[in-house]
């Protein structure tokens, strides 16, 4: 496979299921989200003929609905799960270097209501910088009561004893998996949304994996010596498309996120909240918003669209009101988000207490499954992953490559600083420091089109954070085909303030329908989908 940038765009995913259909792959991977997407790259990475396929938009489940924190896994500690924490602790330091834009640092705040309870957590933080290695800048924070007051004054005095600071890494996490596809995508691995696998069958080459492609309303047959399974929260579903007797090994846990406004939560840091069920939940400020979350119930429904419940939404500011003077109500709520985690099932244990760990199974056939996981580790998952690929196949990797030294498609630190400097900067500065802080070297596209049409730089719809000229990126080197695409996964717009994303929906969706050529019907209906399912979900947890 020629190893080319290419557009990312819709003929180019047309042109990769016609190659993908006309010979025989080393291996399919099923699932757009943040493990199939680091697969991919591995795969690619070790020389194989690779195809990456989700029946519905990148990163459209589990992982664009996450707490959007690439965090060392510190409550696993308590759990024993040593080799996680190691695991989780190291890869953030990776991602740093791979993705700097899509891993910023974040202080933490944990605050503790005894002393004891202080010197738990510091030992827990003693143990847990040992496990990370040495890394500079990340060394954690002991603050009394009035120390705790002065920098976090929001919080209710009575209860503070003290706490600790500590740092984590803020992501996006639909970026995060879209560029690590793109990066696949640019090692010659081929790449569509939208195509749903519908059947397995035995091949003298390996497997027939048939395929319904949802953009073209056809379906072809594409065969492959290997196919993975990392279908997140649908993994039971393609497990049993090539196994006649195979039990559900999925539990499935949702979380919400609830976003309200930062004068109506007034938090100067990230704070670790103590649930009165005792679980931990956070606070994350963005900006003029601050997003809390999250929970961790069972859930048996559909994953497709999980949902929310006024229940979630009561028990999260519960927990804010137990740690915060001033703290949001119900009617604050301006966006919300929720997704469905894939656990693998552990009778008899809560839904907090199920291990994160991933675990792969191989067969039936030439088949490779991941179930559970988490996002900080995807790399290392993928890299286990890969090496049962390789066994299951008799194929020895094409060159030694190390994927922790191959930067993604938004470029490393020194990449993106020599990028910069090429270009002209924006005249409005805070509109060219968002779009590099936000896309990496994409930006540089971004801004050289601003540069030559200024109309560009204009917001789309009254949306402050979506210009026109980012809008026509994502339909044309990211592969946006809907306006769920465009304003819950390339941008968050429709998580972090779900009614301004519902205002400005016919805006959007006029602006896609001159790139698509939609027709009206399809343009009035773009709009009204999405804005009924987000008024839904924003109507839910405002009644808490």
């Amino acid at each position: 496979m020629s190893h080319v940038t290419p557009n990312f765009d819709l003929a180019w995913r047309g042109r990769a299921l016609e190659r993908a259909a006309g010979g025989v792959l080393d291996v399919v991977v099923v699932g757009g989200g943040i493990t199939g997407a680091g697969v991919a790259r591995e795969a690619v990475l070790r020389g194989l003929r690779t195809l990456i396929v989700d029946k519905g938009d990148f990163a459209c489940g589990t992982s664009s609905r996450s707490s959007k924190l690439i965090h060392g896994g510190l409550r696993y500690l308590a759990q024993g799960d040593i080799g996680l924490v190691r695991e989780s602790a190291r890869e953030r330091a990776v991602l740093r270097r791979l993705a700097p834009h899509l891993a910023r640092p974040v202080a933490m705040l944990a605050p503790t209501a005894s002393l004891a309870g202080r010197l738990k957590m510091q030992a827990g933080l003693w143990s847990f910088e040992k496990l990370a290695g040495d890394q500079a800048g990340e060394h954690y924070q002991v603050l009394d009561r009035a120390e705790t007051l002065r920098v976090e004054p929001g919080l209710k005095s009575g209860r503070v004893s003290g706490c600790v600071i500590f740092q984590e890494f803020h992501t996006d996490d639909a970026r995060l998996v879209l560029e690590t596809v793109q990066a696949a995508a640019r090692l010659g691995a081929l790449a569509a949304n939208y195509a749903e696998v519908t059947g397995l069958e035995s091949d003298e080459a390996g497997l027939r994996v048939s395929l319904r492609d949802g953009l073209g309303e056809g379906g072809l047959v594409v065969r492959t010596r290997a196919l993975v399974n990392a279908a997140g929260p649908w993994f039971d579903r393609v497990r049993g498309l090539g196994a006649t007797d195979s039990p559900a090994m999925v539990q499935l846990t949702r979380g919400i996120h609830l976003v309200v406004p930062l004068e109506k939560l007034p938090a100067r840091h990230s704070v670790v909240l103590k649930s009165p069920d005792g679980r931990s939940t956070f606070v994350v400020p963005r900006g003029r918003l601050v997003y809390i979350g999250t929970t961790d119930t069972l859930y048996e429904g559909a994953p497709e669209e999980p949902g929310v419940s006024a229940a979630d939404a009561a028990y999260l500011l519960a927990s804010v009101a137990g740690t915060f003077e001033v703290s949001p109500r119900a009617d604050d709520i301006i966006g919300c988000w929720s997704g469905v985690r894939p656990l693998l099932r552990q009778e008899g244990k809560s839904p907090s207490e199920i291990s994160r760990r991933d675990e792969i199974l191989v067969g039936p056939g030439p088949v490779v499954a991941i179930a559970g996981g988490k996002l900080t580790t995807y790399r290392r998952m993928s890299e286990r992953v890969c090496a049962e690929v390789l066994r299951l196949i008799r194929r020895e990797p094409d060159a030694a490559v190390n994927s922790a030294e191959v930067p993604l498609a938004g470029g490393s630190s020194e990449q993106q600083e020599a990028a910069r400097a090429a270009i002209k900067p924006l005249a409005d500065p805070s509109l060219d420091a968002r779009l590099w802080s936000s896309y990496g070297l994409a930006a540089a596209a971004m801004v050289e089109a601003i540069h030559t049409d200024g109309s560009l730089a204009q917001p789309v719809a009254g949306l402050a954070e979506l210009t026109r000229a980012e809008v026509e990126h994502y339909v044309r080197r990211e592969m946006a085909t809907s306006l769920d695409d465009v304003l819950r996964r390339r941008s968050r717009l429709a998580m972090y303030d779900t009614r301004a994303a519902i205002d400005a929906a016919p805006g959007v969706a006029s602006v896609l329908a001159a790139e698509f050529g939609w027709d009206d019907a399809r343009r009035r209906r773009e709009s009204e989908t999405a804005s009924a399912l987000w008024t839904g979900e924003l109507a839910t947890v405002r009644a808490a």
